[in-house]
């Protein structure tokens, strides 16, 4: 009974692990992937509802918005491709522009999630922003290094 347990624990976890080196091994297509649902979802919101409602009606919306997404795509990759060889210094502070914003995200919904606020770290207020924001400014530089990694880029 408990070797069973254990067993099916560790296939769950050796599943776990596969998984993930997958993703990784995906670096590049998961993270221009992210950044494109991201940034394509706010703007398709942003055109369905003002825009594409203007030129089309019906289901035919929904066509406008799965164009919109598409250039996105393309417009989005294509400039960070040609970005990041042709120029590497501004490629490196957009990369970790995007680091901080989605470290920022994450951290601040899972605070949300379990504090239903900023987690009080120190009683005055002000320095526990900064602190929060240093926490979130040093996370990032990990999610940087990573995505320079994946995008093959060595900054001198």
């Amino acid at each position: 009974m408990i070797f069973g347990s254990l067993l099916i624990a560790l296939f769950f976890i050796f599943l776990l692990i596969r998984i993930t080196t997958y993703f990784i091994g995906l670096g590049y297509i998961a993270a221009v992937v992210v950044d494109v649902i991201a940034i394509g979802g706010f703007v398709v919101f942003y055109g369905h509802h003002n825009w594409f409602i203007h030129i089309a009606s019906g289901k035919a919306i929904y066509f406008w918005d799965v164009v919109l997404f598409v250039l996105i795509f393309l417009l989005y990759s294509s400039i960070v491709l040609i970005g990041t060889n042709k120029f590497p210094r501004i490629a490196g502070l957009f990369h970790y522009v995007i680091a901080w914003l989605v470290t920022g995200f994450i951290y601040l919904f899972i605070n949300y999630a379990i504090f239903n606020q900023l987690g009080a770290l120190l009683i005055n207020e002000q320095m526990n922003l900064i602190v929060h924001l240093i926490i979130i400014s040093i996370l990032a530089v990990f999610i940087f290094k990573k995505r320079m990694l994946i995008f093959k880029q060595n900054l001198t």
